[in-house]
């Protein structure tokens, strides 16, 4: 896509306004440079003219807070940069503007725990990460708030003991995995009792 710019002297520290268009003529982002490096804020624009980011540029990087807008200019997300990588919270949300997830980065990876949320408002999944990957305990939920599915990750491979139950929170399956692979016996649940379901 061809990008049509339009740069303007600004201050006398050679601090330079830029604009750049779409092909078909709006405004597709505006900011400042400093020689060849974006800085301060940036705001980028759907061609409808809605805005679709608010950056934030150190030398050139993303640095401070992001803000991202869904066409309807709702907004889609929040994140905190330092010099180019992610850090710390962020928030992300659903067309509705509810809070679809949240959590950490370190080092623009998943870090701690992250929260997923179903438009309702209901918690999706909690998810513990170690290095960018899914470490630790999991747990899935329905749209109605019912735990069906819990277990643990280790290096974002199933790994350990998991229990699954049905929409009602009844349990049906457990069993144990190893490095992503169902392993040993799997039990199933029905009227109370447990049965051999599986072996591997």
């Amino acid at each position: 896509m061809a990008i049509y710019l339009v740069i303007t002297f600004f201050d006398s520290m050679a601090q330079t306004e830029r604009k750049e268009y779409y092909p078909s003529g709006e405004l597709r982002a505006h900011g400042f440079m400093d020689g060849v490096d974006k800085v301060g804020e940036w705001t980028s624009y759907y061609p409808s003219g809605a805005k679709s980011a608010v950056e934030n540029f150190r030398q050139g990087f993303l640095d401070g807070t992001v803000f991202y807008f869904y066409p309807t200019e709702v907004i889609q997300g929040k994140e905190a940069w330092q010099l180019g990588q992610l850090q710390d919270s962020a928030w992300y949300f659903h067309p509705s503007g509810h809070i679809q997830r949240k959590g950490i980065y370190a080092s623009s990876r998943y870090a701690n725990t992250w929260i997923h949320y179903f438009e309702n408002g209901m918690k999706e999944r909690i998810v513990n990460y170690e290095d960018g990957l899914p470490n630790g305990v999991t747990e899935v939920y329905n749209s109605m708030g019912v735990l069906i599915q819990e277990g643990t990750y280790k290096n974002g491979l199933e790994h350990g003991g998991w229990k699954f139950y049905d929409s009602s929170g009844m349990l049906r399956h457990s069993g144990q995995y190893e490095e992503g692979e169902p392993a040993g016996v799997w039990y199933e649940y029905k009227r109370g009792k447990r049965k051999v379901y599986k072996r591997y």
